[in-house]
């Protein structure tokens, strides 16, 4: 087991399986932009500036969930109409009458915001926080409401990404290139989706409007580069597109390590991506057939945290291949059938020559492939009643010389979801029920977890601005293959765990004066928690020994001044998040708050446009105090993160061009997300992109 783990309390399954990636050590530091650094961090300080930010937004009214998007003469302004999520209830449903706290990002926001990577997302998401190992190209893992990464469903175009060796995936290397928006819905999902989705639901749908032939470049601090080209071509029989990316940095950031003395400079840590991705649409008179393939290659070093000046000589290579096909045919003037087929093959090499095992140095290889079908009917009942039923089939395979024999497992799910509109003294009463009952079956040894999951939603409009939101649900997450056939420790008796959660909040939203607010309280229940835990002589073992409870709250505004010229989207949380229960007497970590899940943590977004062609935008990340070993006797410090961007866009001879500028961690902050694993300063990033209008 890794040092870092041990010390920090990690499970094992994260060490080897999903550490950073393979490194590239390029000696190319070129723009770079530094500061004289100064002592940050001063906690009181953070705390009534986040306060005051979240306070006067409230104030004002605003809202996260009324969406902003820039115009064709680059106004900013607010859709307060019908935006639709898929994520919250399986029905396509108006953002605004979602029965669950969900944040959808747009293209547009995408496009403006000073973000990359949907882990980028994830940190200024309410309710949301990222792990962070060190930056661009290292390990990003997300969590939902306090709760675990392994705890967080991340879907492409419907198809899991979340895979059975571990179930976690790094949210930096999902690109937002050809993304059409980001739903992250938070709660618990199991009703709707299955194992894994006890903290939320991440859905990146890739875009379905033509692509204009465009070639992209990026340049910037610790030796990043990028480059994307693509093309396609839209009739009407359909579309096809293609798109080329390559990115690689060096991350040679300075650092000051945590025990003082001089600065250091990080080694190993560099990136290297390349990535094709290609799909298209077939129309027909009442149906659609999409095709979507992307191939990546993830090559970067994974130096390990810093506990001397020596640093890690490891290196990871990620290889995948995604496919996806989905049928939506229009069968009748109410019904609709809706299909998919998924297929996902991925190779993970790790080696640290440094660490020999049996006189070798340390080499593992894991495989990993997944199909997946589903067939769904949606039926309209009436204009105020819905259901939708179906059917899902998974098989994941694994093949490593680290797990005992070839772990197969095969799943098969029955599920329903309606939506039903009443009326309550003349106001609509929205109930979402749902319930899917899952059977999940490893053949190689005899082993079943037969699953029934509920859930209930409503949204209700007390008046024209103020509305109700409530959910309750049950889940379960099956033990993953690591858990269960781990050559040396793994535990082949190991049972579900099980959550039962519920929210309930108030969305005030008033589009007259262009504002709204949203305040959402939640309560998880898991049982039956699986952690690695020290076993006889050498090895930790994973076991069902603890009892999680997350209970907290979501404050989230957005303000909109001068004529749809500014907007600011303001958001807090606090969250206790406790191992409620002993594992044995004296258990010192009984009553504690679970590693790295801060007790309160905020986020600004703020967005302009200046002049015709011309936005800026910033984020604003505040993070607070998270303790890094399990028994709260050692914490990291608070910090905020500022990143900052200004788009310039002209059209030229049949060409768009736009020149976007970043200015990353503009308060140049010393800090780090995971526990001896530092961050990097302040540094400049430069992207030009031009498309054939």
């Amino acid at each position: 087991m890794d040092q870092t783990q041990a010390f920090a309390g990690e499970v094992p399954d994260d060490v080897r399986a999903i550490a950073p990636l393979p490194p590239l050590s390029l000696d190319r530091g070129f723009f770079r932009f530094a500061l004289p650094r100064r002592p940050r961090n001063n906690h009181m300080t953070l705390r009534v500036f986040l306060f005051i930010l979240v306070s006067a937004g409230a104030l004002d009214a605003t809202s996260l969930h009324a969406q902003m998007r820039l115009g064709e003469d680059d106004t900013l302004f607010f859709a307060f109409g019908e935006q639709v999520t898929v994520t919250a209830t399986r029905l396509p449903t108006a953002l605004e009458h979602a029965p669950a706290a969900t944040e959808v990002f747009t293209a547009r926001d995408i496009e403006r915001l000073p973000v990359h990577a949907v882990s980028d997302l994830i940190a200024v998401t309410p309710g949301g926080t990222l792990r962070d190992y060190g930056g661009s190209g290292a390990l990003q893992l997300a969590s939902l409401r306090g709760l675990g990464a392994e705890y967080t469903l991340v879907l492409l175009n419907g198809i899991r990404l979340n895979g059975a060796q571990n179930a976690l995936v790094d949210m930096g290397q999902l690109s937002l290139r050809q993304v059409d928006r980001v739903e992250i819905a938070r709660g618990g999902f199991a009703a709707l989706y299955g194992s894994n989705a006890l903290g939320g639901v991440v859905n990146i749908v890739t875009g379905q409007h033509a692509v204009r032939p465009s070639l992209q470049l990026g340049y910037g601090g610790f030796g990043w580069m990028k480059a994307a080209a693509s093309a396609g071509v839209q009739g009407t029989a359909g579309r096809a597109f293609a798109e080329v990316r390559y990115e690689e940095a060096d991350n040679d950031y300075e650092f000051t390590p945590s025990w003082g003395g001089d600065a250091l400079t990080r080694r190993n840590a560099g990136s290297l991506r390349r990535a094709v991705t290609a799909g298209g649409s077939l129309l027909m008179t009442d149906a659609s057939l999409s095709l979507y393939v992307d191939a990546h290659d993830h090559e970067s070093g994974t130096p390990g945290a810093v506990f001397s000046t020596a640093q890690g000589r490891a290196r990871q290579r990620d290889e995948a291949l995604l496919l996806s096909l989905q049928l939506d045919w229009a069968a009748s003037a109410n019904g609709r059938l809706r299909a998919s087929l998924g297929g996902r093959s991925a190779r993970q090499q790790y080696s640290d020559p440094g660490l020999v095992v049996a006189g070798a140095a340390l080499d593992s290889r894991y495989d990993n492939r997944r199909l997946s079908a589903s067939v769904s009917w949606e039926q309209s009942l009436t204009n105020r009643h819905r259901l939708i039923a179906g059917v899902e089939g998974s098989f994941d395979e694994m093949e490593s010389a680290e797990v005992r024999a070839l772990p197969r497992r095969q799943g098969l799910a029955l599920f329903g979801a309606a939506e039903a509109v009443l009326d309550i003294a003349g106001r609509p009463l929205r109930i979402f029920p749902s319930l899917r009952y899952e059977t999940v079956r490893d053949t190689e040894v005899a082993r079943d977890y037969d699953e029934a999951t509920p859930s209930v939603g409503l949204h209700f409009g007390l008046t024209d601005a103020l509305a109700l939101r409530a959910r309750w649900s049950r889940g379960f997450s099956a033990p993953t293959f690591n858990q269960l056939y781990w050559r040396e420790g793994g535990n082949p008796d190991l049972r579900a765990e099980y959550s039962t959660a519920w929210e309930a909040g108030l969305i005030l939203s008033t589009p007259a004066l262009l504002a709204s607010a949203e305040l959402t309280f939640f309560h998880h229940d898991i049982t039956d928690k699986i952690v690695w835990t020290p076993g006889q002589g050498l090895y930790w073992t994973p076991r069902n020994v603890q009892h999680v409870l997350s209970t907290g709250a979501e404050v989230a505004t957005m303000l909109r001044f001068f004529h749809d010229h500014l907007r600011l989207r303001l958001s807090a949380q606090w969250m206790d998040t406790r191992k409620i229960n002993a594992s044995f007497p004296g258990d010192a970590t009984e009553g504690k708050q679970l590693i790295y899940v801060p007790r309160w943590s905020g986020a600004a977004v703020l967005g302009a446009s200046l002049a015709p062609g011309l936005s800026a935008s910033a984020t604003l990340r505040v993070l607070g105090e998270r303790y890094y070993t399990e028994s709260n006797d050692a914490a990291l410090s608070a910090h905020a993160v500022l990143d900052c961007a200004v788009t310039v866009g002209r059209d030229l001879a049949g060409l768009h061009g736009d020149l976007r500028l970043e200015l990353r961690n503009a308060l140049d902050s010393t800090y780090e997300v995971v526990a001896f694993y530092p961050m990097p300063g302040r540094h400049v990033r430069a992207t030009f992109t031009t498309t054939i209008l």
